[in-house]
């Protein structure tokens, strides 16, 4: 059941500025960027060049669809909103691994040649492996290291003693 947007829900959801990607009559892709935004701001990357070139790479992977995709591609940017160079890359892999999949997806809905649809079936069931991956790569990589702490409780009585560390029993044989 769907529910509908009211007022608070919309204000608390920012709409987030992203580039919009448009073929021109020369064939060449627009990238629009406004004044308020750069790419490498919105990548989450300190270098001009290196954003810009993490961009256009997402870019060139959708192909021909470009000119219907490119949008989305650059949405998704500011929809997961990466920090750094690693992110960005993550989720530019992650859009063109789920256009791709998409695409496999229409293709399969049509195909009548068993043949066809079987291929498509294969690499769409490759492709929805291999998103989980990347997401789960990019879940991993922001969750950084986590330290573990592990406190036991060791109680030694009066003529006890207590090791701390590692116990190994040494083998028969073996000298003292």
């Amino acid at each position: 059941m769907a529910r509908e947007l009211d007022k608070t829900d919309a204000a608390r959801s920012e709409v987030r500025a992203f580039p919009k990607v448009t073929k021109g009559d020369d064939q060449k892709l627009n990238v629009a960027v406004a004044a308020d935004e750069t790419i490498p701001e919105l990548l989450g990357m300190k270098t001009p060049d290196a954003a810009n070139v993490v961009f256009c790479s997402v870019l060139e992977a959708l192909g021909a669809g470009v000119e219907d995709e490119g949008g989305m591609a650059s949405a998704m940017f500011a929809e997961l909103e990466p920090v750094d160079a690693v992110e960005a890359m993550l989720v530019g892999q992650m859009t063109a691994t789920h256009l791709a999949m998409t695409k496999a997806a229409g293709r399969m809905t049509h195909q009548t040649d068993i043949r066809f649809r079987e291929s498509n079936e294969k690499a769409m069931g490759r492709l929805g492996r291999l998103f989980t991956t990347q997401m789960d790569a990019l879940k991993k990589y922001r969750r950084k290291a986590q330290q573990v702490v592990r406190v036991e409780r060791v109680t030694v009585n009066e003529g006890g003693q207590a090791i701390v560390g590692d116990v190994v029993k040494a083998k028969a044989g073996e000298g003292k």
